[in-house]
């Protein structure tokens, strides 16, 4: 058991699963990444949900505090999330 320091999973963004409650733990990549969920007003610590995911490599719309936003799977997958339970 050593090493192990962290029980809760992660994962990106683009991996949620539909209706799944998540809290943003990391958004990785330049000031242009994290300029852009600035305007879409999601933050590290928020609490959003995954309301769908379009097929075939589209977007995740997600549900951030009452917003419903479209997040491209490039955006997506450098947000990394934990699952709430």
């Amino acid at each position: 058991m050593h090493g192990i320091t962290d029980l809760t999973p992660t994962l990106s963004l683009y991996e949620a699963e539909d209706s799944a409650d998540l809290r943003i733990l990391l958004i990785t990549g330049g000031w242009q990444v994290r300029r852009s969920f600035s305007q879409m007003g999601i933050q590290t610590g928020d609490r959003v949900r995954v309301l769908r995911r379009a097929p075939f490599g589209g977007p995740v719309m997600v549900d951030n505090q009452g917003s419903h936003v479209a997040i491209g799977k490039q955006l997506a997958e450098k947000v990394r999330v934990e699952i709430l339970s």
